[in-house]
């Protein structure tokens, strides 16, 4: 067995032997979803560790994937910006510009993010998670980012770049059009903002063959029914409903 895939089992051993019986989360679960597999479980550990819960589990918030966070955005931002400009030979510093500001945002790291189920592994304290932590674009996009960091640190230029290239820059039609708008997050700021509590989403139904599914979802608040969506998988759906709830927030407002 080559040694160094010998030593990375081994760490993932001892992973899964931290803190008792059950892993923090599930590595091969997370790396699966990411596409990407960690020679340093513990990296991973750290790109997931919001500062909620690292305030909570460990006391110190300087232990949580921050400085993962700091080096990722700067290697996203490289990757990113030197991509476009061999892309698009004809585009002069303005239009370069315009288009690196919408690619590297929060909002297509946290598309990108969730496009690949991140949102998912992120550890947050329970209140966090209670406050609805998991659905904030700020969030899970700097989680990204840290998790890009970490591939980073783990593999190297190469790897991140491929990681980057997979999320972002293969699906930048997605990450230019209406995807931008995270509705279920706006609509979940503003269901806090007016003490409305949170929505939750029901699978109504999944019709069509495993290829070619269609999912309908309807979004309730306090109980009430404020919209259904239709998507290609439930989180297009739940976007859907959540457009649907909101233009019926406005016009009961307007």
């Amino acid at each position: 067995m080559n040694v160094f895939r010998w030593f990375g089992k081994l760490i993932r051993y001892a992973v899964r032997s931290f803190q008792g019986d059950k892993p923090p989360f599930e590595i091969e679960k997370v790396e699966n979803a990411l596409g990407y597999q960690f020679k340093d479980p513990f990296i991973l550990f750290r790109s997931l560790k919001h500062r909620s819960y690292s305030q909570a589990r460990d006391g110190n918030i300087n232990l949580s994937n921050e400085r993962l966070e700091f080096l990722g955005d700067s290697v996203l931002n490289m990757i990113v910006s030197h991509n476009i400009f061999m892309e698009n030979p004809t585009f002069q510093e303005g239009d370069l510009t315009k288009l690196k500001s919408i690619l590297v945002s929060k909002t297509s790291a946290a598309i990108a993010a969730r496009n690949v189920g991140l949102e998912n592994f992120i550890l947050l304290s329970n209140s966090e998670e209670d406050a609805g932590g998991r659905e904030r674009t700020s969030i899970v996009a700097d989680t990204y980012e840290a998790i890009i960091g970490g591939i980073y640190l783990d593999g190297g230029l190469e790897a991140a770049k491929d990681f980057i290239y997979r999320t972002i820059l293969k699906n930048q039609s997605v990450m230019l059009g209406d995807e931008q708008k995270n509705y279920k997050s706006i609509l979940l700021e503003m269901t806090q903002a007016e003490k409305l509590g949170h929505p939750t989403y029901q699978t109504i139904s999944e019709e069509g063959p495993d290829h070619d599914k269609v999912f309908t979802v309807e979004v309730f608040v306090r109980g009430e029914s404020l919209g259904v969506g239709k998507g290609k998988n439930k989180k297009a759906a739940q976007q859907s409903a959540a457009k649907e709830g909101l233009a019926r927030i406005h016009k009961r407002k307007g």
